[in-house]
């Protein structure tokens, strides 16, 4: 692929990426006022449904990612239309079998979602899970074949369509609007990518002995996969299960905050990993290699993931006061849970960096012992009484456990000693912790605490960030010295920072900055 349009269909696809979240974030708030808690917590509940769906491939989307270039570029017509058929016939097996194993958990389980949506709506939400995996296989191959618009575009269609249709239906079906929109939107996507992909990804599917080989070749990547999925979700099918569809409704804020706060680590990991990759194979697959690239992003996550996490805690009550009041029971569980992205910031990196030294097979033991802590945690939480609060400390101990598993899994790959791996890994949850210490404290001592009226919630909000920012940055300032922060944030694809960023080193000569 040319490398002027491998960097315009890259940052076409981190352009739709953000289009979608954004106006996915903006149906949320409005369906959360509209619907209220119950109704709100029954269309999250749906959404858990929906996202598993693309577990159902049990590794075939990361075996046909690795199993298909290599094909395409031995110029084997056979064995590549023998892998692509192969592929569509496990995703349709195997998400059919997803299918009819939801449907009897929901039958036997006795389950609230099935009281809530019917037979029908459970059937909307499956069709949304096979559209998706089906459209997953095409925009696949089509990225294998150096197309990426396909997938923004794909990504583009289904937020658009099903985020607008959604709100559209909403004042008149209630939480069914959502699914109906959802689902066409899902549908429309479908055919679209099968438009665009219709020359190298046809719709036969038929099994072959690829079909055993995709699994196996893809099923590491499908455990961490599958284990990251289920810690993002696990948290609401427990609350669901134990507490009620009310109070799922106010933890769903947040894990909408949750989900904001990604943006920016998921953009610079987005656009570090193929120069990771690059780098490892151009010095002859040296660890070494890429190590003081990873350790300049590891401390970029590190210092600027957690104000924006106490920027969250600090606003949340009075935004929630504001736009949600219904949802005020649920801001506790959001303040905890929004610095679960400075965790997870850590895991994402030190994953992709696992699997660009071909240490990929090291993520199952980690996705495993997460999964494990999670749960136990998070049920704990609801057993003992402590509700939503609970669960979010509990999952936010498990992320940070986890990521501190991970991260000392790629240090060791990179060749980093046990000594100086300790003391990188208290240095990088320093900031983390004293960011929830200063955002928990000012909340406390803070006045004005009682006070009504937008003019006295600002000026509180005002004087905490104030007073956070200077604690906060005097006390990391004595970090950042040397780390090339402005470099790292300018060449991401986050919109406004990347492109304000790269004119302001262009202007002064192109350098590196503290």
């Amino acid at each position: 692929m040319h490398p002027r349009k491998f960097v315009r269909d890259s940052v076409g696809y981190a352009f739709a990426q953000y289009t979608v979240r954004a106006a996915l974030m903006l149906r949320g708030l409005i369906a959360a006022r509209f619907l209220g808690p119950e109704a709100y917590g029954a269309w999250n509940a749906i959404q858990i449904m929906i996202d598993y769906g693309p577990l159902a491939s049990a590794g075939t989307q990361s075996g046909l990612d690795q199993m298909v270039p290599p094909r395409i570029v031995s110029g084997d017509a056979a064995a590549l239309a023998r892998v692509k058929r192969a592929a569509l016939f496990n995703i349709i097996l195997l998400t059919s079998l997803f299918v009819a194993a939801c449907m009897a958990a929901l039958v036997f389980g006795h389950s609230r979602m099935l009281r809530s949506w019917g037979f029908v709506g459970v059937g909307a939400a499956m069709v949304c899970a096979l559209s998706v995996n089906v459209s997953y296989y095409q925009t696949s191959i089509m990225r294998s074949h150096g197309d990426i618009a396909t997938a923004s575009g794909w990504m583009m269609l289904q937020g658009a369509v099903g985020g607008c249709l959604g709100l559209a239906f909403l004042p008149w079906l209630h939480a069914w609007g959502l699914l109906l929109g959802w689902m066409t939107g899902c549908l429309a996507a479908f055919v679209y990518s099968s438009v665009r992909s219709r020359i190298h990804a046809p719709l036969i599917a038929r099994p072959a002995a690829e079909s055993f080989d995709l699994v196996q070749v893809g099923f590491p990547m499908f455990v961490f996969t599958a284990s990251t999925q289920i810690m993002r979700n696990l948290d609401r099918l427990i609350i669901l299960r134990y507490v009620s569809t009310e109070a799922l409704g106010y933890y769903s804020l947040s894990v909408m905050a949750l989900t904001f706060l990604m943006y920016m680590p998921d953009s610079i990991s987005y656009v570090i990993y193929p120069r990771l990759l690059r780098e490892y194979g151009e010095s002859g697959q040296k660890p070494e290699s890429i190590r003081p690239q990873v350790e300049r992003v590891l401390q970029l996550f590190s210092l600027l993931v957690p104000p924006l996490c106490a920027l969250a805690f600090l606003a949340s009550q009075p935004a929630v006061q504001m736009l949600l009041p219904k949802f005020l029971p649920g801001v506790g569980a959001l303040r905890v849970l929004c610095f679960g992205a400075a965790a997870l910031a850590f895991s994402g990196l030190a994953s992709i960096v696992l699997m660009t030294v071909g240490r990929q097979l090291m993520l199952m033991p980690a996705a495993i012992f997460g999964v494990g802590l999670y749960a136990i945690l998070d049920l704990f939480a609801v057993k003992s009484g402590h509700g939503i609060v609970g669960v979010a400390w509990g999952t936010l101990t498990a992320y940070a456990a986890s990521s501190a598993v991970l991260l000392t899994m790629m240090l060791w790959s990179l060749g980093v000693s046990a000594a100086r791996g300790a003391r990188m890994l208290a240095r990088l949850y320093a900031p983390m912790l004293l960011a929830l210490g200063l955002a928990m404290g000012l909340e406390r001592v803070m006045p004005w605490a009682g006070r009504l009226g937008a003019g006295w919630i600002a000026l509180r909000l005002g004087a905490s960030l104030a007073a956070f920012a200077g604690l906060y940055f005097a006390a990391v300032y004595p970090l950042t010295r040397g780390m090339g922060l402005i470099q790292v944030l300018s060449e991401t694809n986050v919109p406004v920072i990347g492109p304000l960023l790269r004119r302001l080193r262009a202007g002064r000569g192109g350098g590196e900055g503290a």
